[in-house]
C-alpha cells in the first residue's frame, strides 16, 4: 500500500551573520519533446551531446508534449505538469529548448549551446541552491535549501520537479524511433505553479520540504530533483541545484588565442569541490586538431600526463595546465579537456574547450556549414589564386572576435552553406564592427535570409535583420525562387558570362532577393525572370557580395571558381592604398587588370619601387605559365603592360580564370583576371 506525503510547509531560517564563498552558478536547461516527433529524433542527440558534457554547468528538466504524438507514455504519465510548464513558455513546436528562462527553439547546434551556457554561467548568482533528496521504497522527500548572497525581489517562485535520468524503452514508444529519453519530469513538487517567495536578502537562507509518492512506472534507482529559482514576471531563472555532485573546468585565461610560430603557450584550469560530498573526476585531454610539428600536453606538478585522476575532499580544488609549442607552420591547435565524474553512472562531466591560431594571409575564411564539408571548394579555390587564407569554424571564432579586424585580415569569406543558425548575435556584431572598420564580406548559403526574416527561423532577431538590410544592403523577398538555374550580369565584373544550374546537392530552396535601398547591385539572376539571387555592395567604406546560393550547389564549378576568384579581385581593389600618381612607388605592387573580365586585350599595371629585373607572367590555374608579358630592367616608377589573351605562340587562350604574376627583388603579387569570348 502507497504512503502518502503531504508538502511540509516551507521553513524560514534568517540567519544574521553568514560567511561563505560567493556561490557558482549553474543552469537550467528545459525542453519540450515528444516521442513521436521526427525532428526531436534529429535533434535530441545534440542537445544531450552538449547536456552529457557540460553537466554541472547546466542540469536539466524535459517536458513531453502531447503532438504530434498524443499517446506519448512519458507525457501520459503526467498530463497537468507537462501541459502546465509547456504553456508557461508559449511552446508551439516541438523539440524546443530554453536555458534559464531564454526560449531558443531548435536544439540543433551544440555550439550555439554552449556558448548560451557560458553567457549565463558569467553572471554571478544572486542565491545558492542546495537539494538534498532521501528516497523509500514508494515514497521520495527532498529538502531545498536557498541561501541569499544578494537582495533579490520579484515575482519569485522556486519551482522543483523530479526527473527520472534516463528511460529506456525495448522498442520506441512513439513513432519517430526513439527509445532512449534522458532526464524525463515525472512530478512537479508540489505542482507547476511552485512556492512563492517574496524576497530573499543577503544573508537569508529559506528551507522547503517537500515530497511525493514514487509512480509504479518510476525506476526509484535513477531519480534525481532539480530545484530553480524563477521570476515570473520575465522568466529568468536566477540559479538552479540538483541532488547530484557538480563541478565545472574553470579557467582564467581566454578559451582562444591568435598565437605565433615557433612560441611556448601556457593556459591555467582548475576544479573545485563545492559539494558536502568527495569528487572522483578523471580529466582527459582530447586533440581535436593539431598541425604537424606543434605540441600539446596536460601537465600537472610539472609533468606530463595523458589523463588525471583527481580525488577532492569537499571544499579542496586541483589545477593544471594546458602546455602548447607552435611550430613555424601557420594552422591551429583545437582540445578538449574532459573532465569526468567516475562516480555518474553515465559518465557525465564537464569539457573545456581551447582553439589557437596562427593565421596565414589576408584572408579569413569562417565555416559555418553546419558540419559539412563544403569549405574544402573553397580552400581549393584560393589555393589555385595562390592566396594565402586562415580558416576556422564558427564557433571557434567567437572567442576570438576581438582580433578580427582589417589590420590582421583584410576580407572575410562567410560559408554557411545549408547550415542553422546562419548567425548567432556575437557573429553580428562581429561583422557589424569588422565592416565598419573598412573590411571585406563574402556570404554565401540557401536559406540565410529565411532564417533571419522568418519567426520559426534561428536567426530571428532584431540584429541580424538590421545587419543585412543595412549591410549587405539585401531586402529578402522568398525562400524559393522557383527557378533552379542562374546567370551572371553582363558587364559585372564578378558573374560576366557565368551560368549553372542550382543542383540537388541538398534540398532546393535559392533564395529570392533584391536591394533594400537601391545602392547595391544585382549579380546574378535567375533564368529567363526578373528575379535577383544575389548582390554587390560597395558602400565607400567596405563591399559585401552576398550570394543567396552555397558554391556546392553550382553545376558549373568552373563559374564558382570564377565567382570566388573574381570576389578577390573586387575586393582587392577597395584596399589599394596610397596616390600612385604622384611620386616613386613606395613598394612593388600589381594594380587590378583593365578591362577584367576581358575578350581582347587587358592592360596591367604595377609599380617598382627600386631599380632591378622585373618579371611579369600569366599562369592557368594549374600553375602552367601560359605567357611571358614583361621580363626586363626597370627602374623605379609605374608601368602598364598589355596581354593580348594569347600564349606564348601567340595562339588564343581559352575563356576562363588566368593568374598575373608580379616579381622582383623577391617579392611576388598576384591578380586574377578573366578572358571572355
Amino acid at each position: 500500500m502507497h504512503r502518502r506525503l503531504l508538502l511540509a510547509l516551507p521553513l524560514l531560517v534568517i540567519c544574521t551573520s553568514f560567511a561563505w564563498a560567493s556561490p557558482r552558478r549553474i543552469v537550467l536547461l528545459e525542453e519540450a519533446t515528444n516521442a513521436s516527433c521526427a525532428p526531436c529524433a534529429q535533434n535530441n542527440p545534440k542537445l544531450q551531446e552538449f547536456f552529457s558534457t557540460h553537466f554541472g554547468g547546466v542540469v536539466s528538466v524535459r517536458y513531453h508534449a502531447w503532438w504530434p504524438g498524443a499517446n506519448d507514455p512519458m507525457y501520459l504519465e503526467n498530463t497537468v505538469d507537462n501541459r502546465d510548464r509547456i504553456g508557461y513558455y508559449g511552446i508551439s513546436g516541438v523539440p524546443n529548448y530554453v536555458m534559464d528562462g531564454t526560449n531558443y527553439g531548435v536544439p540543433g547546434d551544440p555550439d550555439a549551446m554552449v556558448s548560451q551556457m557560458w553567457e549565463r554561467l558569467n553572471v554571478p548568482p544572486p542565491v545558492k541552491i542546495v537539494v538534498e533528496r532521501i528516497a523509500g521504497r514508494d515514497s521520495l522527500l527532498c529538502n531545498v535549501t536557498v541561501i541569499g548572497d544578494e537582495a533579490i525581489a520579484g515575482n519569485l517562485f522556486l519551482r522543483t520537479a523530479v526527473i527520472e535520468r534516463l528511460i529506456v524503452y525495448p522498442t520506441p514508444p512513439g513513432n519517430n524511433g526513439e527509445t532512449e529519453f534522458a532526464d524525463v519530469m515525472r512530478k512537479m513538487l508540489p505542482d507547476a505553479t511552485g512556492i512563492p517567495v517574496a524576497s530573499i536578502a543577503a544573508g537569508d537562507t529559506l528551507r522547503f520540504s517537500l515530497g511525493c509518492e514514487i509512480g509504479a512506472s518510476w525506476n526509484p534507482a535513477d531519480l534525481a530533483v532539480v530545484a530553480w529559482l524563477q521570476d515570473d514576471a520575465t522568466k529568468e531563472v536566477f540559479q538552479a541545484g540538483i541532488d547530484l555532485p557538480t563541478y565545472i573546468v574553470e579557467t582564467s585565461d581566454p578559451v582562444a588565442d591568435w598565437l605565433e610560430p615557433n612560441q611556448s603557450y601556457s593556459k591555467h584550469y582548475w576544479i573545485g569541490n563545492d559539494n558536502p560530498t568527495p569528487l572522483n573526476i578523471q580529466v582527459s585531454l582530447e586533440l581535436l586538431g593539431l598541425v604537424p610539428g606543434w605540441s600539446c600536453e596536460l601537465i600537472m606538478d610539472s609533468v606530463a600526463h595523458d589523463t588525471l585522476d583527481l580525488i577532492l575532499p569537499p571544499g579542496d580544488s586541483a589545477a593544471f595546465d594546458l602546455a602548447i609549442q607552435t611550430g613555424d607552420m601557420p594552422g591551429s591547435v583545437k582540445t578538449k579537456l574532459f573532465g569526468r565524474n567516475l562516480d555518474d553512472a553515465y559518465g557525465y562531466g564537464f569539457s573545456q574547450g581551447y582553439v589557437g591560431v596562427v593565421r596565414s594571409g589576408d584572408i579569413l575564411f569562417v565555416d559555418d556549414d553546419g558540419g559539412e564539408a563544403f569549405e574544402t571548394l573553397y580552400y581549393g579555390f584560393f589555393d589555385s589564386a595562390g592566396v594565402a587564407f586562415t580558416s576556422i569554424t564558427e564557433p571557434d571564432l567567437l572567442p576570438l572576435a576581438s582580433g578580427v579586424d582589417t589590420t590582421l585580415f583584410k576580407s572575410i569569406f562567410w560559408n554557411v552553406s545549408w547550415g542553422f543558425p546562419a548567425f548567432v548575435p556575437e557573429d553580428i556584431a562581429l561583422l557589424a564592427g569588422y565592416l565598419d572598420g573598412g573590411g571585406n564580406l563574402y556570404l554565401a548559403g540557401q536559406d540565410i535570409g529565411w532564417d533571419i526574416f522568418d519567426p520559426s527561423g534561428n536567426s530571428y532577431f532584431p540584429e541580424a535583420q538590421a545587419f543585412y538590410t543595412t549591410y549587405l544592403d539585401a531586402r529578402y523577398l522568398n525562400d524559393n525562387s522557383g527557378v533552379n538555374s542562374m546567370e551572371g550580369v553582363p558587364g559585372d565584373p564578378i558573374t560576366d558570362g557565368l551560368a549553372f544550374n542550382v543542383t540537388t546537392v541538398y534540398s532546393r530552396y535559392p533564395e529570392w532577393v533584391e536591394s533594400y535601398s537601391g545602392s547595391s547591385i544585382p549579380i546574378l539572376m535567375y533564368t529567363n525572370s526578373t528575379k535577383i539571387g544575389a548582390l554587390r555592395y560597395d558602400n565607400g567604406t567596405y563591399k559585401t557580395v552576398y550570394l543567396g546560393v552555397g558554391l556546392e550547389q553550382m553545376s558549373d564549378q568552373s563559374a564558382a571558381e570564377a565567382i570566388i576568384l573574381r570576389t578577390l579581385e573586387w575586393f582587392a581593389d577597395s584596399v589599394v592604398s596610397g596616390d600612385h600618381s604622384i611620386g616613386l612607388p613606395h613598394s612593388l605592387g600589381l594594380w587590378s587588370c583593365e578591362p577584367n573580365p576581358f575578350s581582347t586585350e587587358t592592360t596591367i599595371k604595377y609599380d617598382v619601387p627600386r631599380a632591378g629585373d622585373v618579371r611579369l607572367a600569366v599562369h592557368d590555374l594549374l600553375g602552367r605559365e601560359v605567357r611571358v608579358v614583361v621580363d626586363a630592367q626597370h627602374e623605379p616608377g609605374t608601368f602598364a603592360a598589355r596581354w593580348n589573351g594569347r600564349d606564348g605562340q601567340g595562339t588564343p587562350v581559352a575563356a576562363g580564370v588566368y593568374v598575373c604574376t608580379l616579381q622582383a627583388d623577391g617579392d611576388r603579387h598576384s591578380r586574377m583576371v578573366v578572358r571572355i569570348r
